[in-house]
């Protein structure tokens, strides 16, 4: 960052971290978009909270463990908690600074990048389970791979890539604030770190979600199937909502990749504020991940509608139970129903 005050639109991507961590407000480039992140990530953050909150509750408490695809969705609800917790200070950042101190960044940074990563390994992992379920449905039924075994793997393959994070991690303090930002230096190219992450946790991910998801489609529409038309359009909104949330972003990480190994000369760059802005969209949109899967699962997925619904009628239920007393029948049917007597 230039020490003169002003502030360039390469300054302002130097101060992003690799997966796109909120920039500090004294880049003046993003003006009015600190309040913008500020409003997206505590929105962002309640609406993933209570989603992946309520999908685990379903998933731990109604849901069968044992099988391979509730196991794996676990997983992935976990990912995004992992990456939700961090929202409410990155909200902080953009709009007061880094105050939290180099402990934090490092450790944030790092939990921040094992949300991500472990979120794409997850979800690619639970598509090939359904394509092997509806495509090679034989050869699923008769051979069945150790799932805790590879959740056990992907977990580490997916921290083993986010430890550099904690590792590089530090605070700047630069015109009077404190920004969380990366610094490699001599240890290896930055440019290099952002194709990494755009082969193995985009285009792996995108490319065998999209291949696997094409043949189920296919599959699906040979068959007679009574929710067929209900099934293509949650396969349709899978993939789409993966594309907008992610493709947009890594298309600009390429970007600012070219710009570092000066392929793309930066001035051009700097003179466009709409591609900053552009920028901060495609930020935010990466963001909105967290909520796009139980989104789809409590409103795509009628088991999970139903597990809404059961919860509230028993808080229904609860509330008239303080101020009259029900029928044993009425009671009886209710555990029946419910399978337990507290929720």
């Amino acid at each position: 960052m230039e020490s003169n005050g002003t502030l360039t639109t390469a300054d302002y991507y130097d101060n992003f971290a690799d997966y796109g961590e909120p920039v500090s407000p004294e880049e003046v480039v993003l003006g009015n978009h600190s309040i913008f992140q500020t409003v997206c990530y505590s929105l962002i953050f309640f609406v993933s909270l209570a989603g992946n909150s309520f999908l685990l509750w379903a998933l731990l408490k109604q849901e069968d463990l044992r099988r391979t695809s509730s196991l794996l969705l676990l997983h992935l609800t976990m990912s995004d908690l992992i990456f939700t917790v961090t929202l409410p200070f990155w909200a902080v950042y953009v709009s007061d600074g880094w105050v939290m101190g180099e402990v934090a960044c490092k450790l944030l940074n790092s939990m921040l990048l094992l949300g991500f990563y472990s979120y794409m390994m997850f979800l690619m992992a639970m598509t090939l389970h359904r394509y092997r379920a509806v495509v090679h449905a034989v050869t699923a039924s008769t051979f069945k791979p150790n799932v805790h075994l590879l959740s056990a793997g992907l977990w580490v393959f997916c921290l083993t890539f986010s430890i550099p994070e904690m590792v590089f991690s530090e605070t700047e303090e630069s015109n009077d604030a404190v920004s969380c930002i990366q610094s490699y230096g001599s240890h290896m190219p930055k440019y290099l770190v952002y194709y990494v992450q755009i082969s193995i946790f985009f285009l792996l991910p995108f490319s065998v979600i999209t291949f696997c998801y094409t043949r189920m489609w296919f599959r699906i529409r040979q068959c007679r199937m009574a929710k067929k038309n209900q099934a293509v359009r949650l396969i349709f909104l899978i993939v789409v909502g993966f594309f907008i949330c992610w493709a947009p972003y890594n298309i600009f990480l390429f970007i600012h990749a070219l710009r570092l190994q000066e392929l793309i000369p930066a001035e051009k760059l700097e003179q466009s504020v709409a591609f900053t802005f552009t920028y901060t969209i495609s930020h935010t949109l990466a963001y909105f991940h967290c909520c796009f899967s139980p989104i789809i699962h409590i409103l795509g997925a009628g088991k999970f509608r139903g597990h809404l619904n059961l919860s509230r009628g028993f808080r229904r239920f609860s509330g008239r139970q303080r101020t009259q007393t029900l029928s044993t029948q009425t009671y009886e049917a209710a555990l029946s129903m419910s399978g337990q007597t507290n929720i």
